[in-house]
């Protein structure tokens, strides 16, 4: 967890739809927690610097100590423990009152401080008790929570934490950060790639024909379509600012940038060609479009992003990221693609600063100068 000069990240692993619908706050007693609950790193990580200043011990990596942090509750770090910031003006603590956060309303946002929450579906398969041993507290409930930071002019933060609500023997609830920047695992059903381009092939005229979804928006949550895109983009893994410093895969990528405001789905020469373009949530700088050929069944990607695979590769004009696991090279893109891109790029006043693409063999080339011609 280094500074957070970065944009946004889903990872998007632990998924960007969840703040896509109303949220449903965390509840216990009859009171909501509210954001204010929850201990997440700063956009300076400032406050995490702190933490791991004044507790760790025996020089423990810092990722390893930030995810498995609750093991270290009742030893290392005493349950309660407050002390006063080095720079003065703040008292920092990982302990959190429940009677301090929580409200009588479902509240799962505060615009003041730009942060939201929400409730994982997937349950944690550790308990407080293997998470967290050392506390001599009734554990009371434990979640995965997915935390949103927005920024002006940036991008979002969302990382998915586990967190555990304790009594303690004053019966004060508190709630403890278990787990940091938890990966959440899933497991799904691999298919061959006979299977896959019978699926494909099917999903192909079915984008075609269909007429019942109108925008982008409401195409995201299409399987039909992320089967499309899954089977059709490269299977490379990126950090384009869209994750905590993690390297997702491309499809979290679109997936991202798909998820936003969304543009109304076009097509052209008689539906063959179909465009779906959008921005990101709480972050509509970083675009993306799809263009999808129907007829010769093949898929290109373009997401226009601000970093590539490390913090320090930030972009301020942003930069266009090309992909297609059905064109071999950047040479074979089609003339009727780039008609697209640039009319999408002049309606939105994009310049991007430099252009990649990824084809088939999920190798990252510099196409600045070709992408002009």
């Amino acid at each position: 967890m280094k500074n957070i000069l970065y944009t946004i990240i889903l990872s998007f692993s632990f998924s960007f739809s969840v703040f896509a619908e109303e949220s449903i706050a965390w509840k216990i007693d009859n009171k909501y927690l509210t954001p204010k609950c929850f201990i997440y790193e700063w956009m300076s990580s400032d406050n995490f610097k702190e933490f791991y200043n004044r507790y760790v011990q025996d020089n423990k990596e810092w990722e390893n100590w930030w995810n498995n942090i609750g093991l270290y509750f009742g030893n290392e770090i005493p349950l309660e423990d407050n002390f006063e910031a080095s720079w003065g003006d703040d008292t920092l603590s990982l302990t959190r009152y429940l009677k301090d956060c929580t409200s009588s309303k479902p509240i799962t946002e505060d615009e003041e401080e730009q942060l939201s929450y929400a409730v994982n579906e997937i349950k944690p398969k550790d308990s407080c008790k293997i998470l967290a041993p050392n506390i001599n507290a009734k554990c009371l409930d434990i979640k995965i929570i997915n935390v949103l930071q927005s920024f002006p002019a940036m991008s979002s933060v969302i990382t998915s934490n586990i967190y555990g609500i304790f009594e303690l023997t004053n019966k004060n609830k508190i709630i403890l950060p278990l787990k940091m920047d938890y990966i959440i695992e899933e497991t799904k059903e691999v298919k061959t790639s006979e299977e896959q381009t019978e699926i494909s092939t099917i999903n192909f005229e079915w984008i075609k024909k269909q007429k019942e979804i109108t925008n982008t928006n409401q195409l995201v949550w299409e399987d039909k379509f992320i089967q499309l895109l899954e089977y059709n983009i490269p299977s490379i893994s990126l950090y384009l600012g869209m994750s905590k410093r993690n390297k997702v895969p491309l499809l979290d990528n679109i997936q991202a940038v798909l998820g936003g405001p969304p543009d109304a789905i076009k097509y052209f020469n008689n539906r063959r060609y179909v465009v779906a373009s959008a921005c990101r949530a709480h972050s509509c700088p970083e675009k993306g479009l799809v263009f999808i050929d129907t007829k010769d069944k093949k898929i290109i990607g373009i997401i226009r992003h601000f970093f590539l695979n490390d913090l320090d590769s930030y972009s301020e004009d942003g930069n266009f990221l090309i992909f297609s696991k059905n064109h071999k090279t950047f040479n074979d893109i089609p003339k009727m693609f780039f008609e697209v891109v640039k009319e999408w790029s002049k309606e939105r006043e994009l310049s991007p600063k430099k252009v990649r693409f990824v084809g088939a063999d999920n190798k990252i080339i510099d196409v600045t100068k070709g992408y002009g011609d």
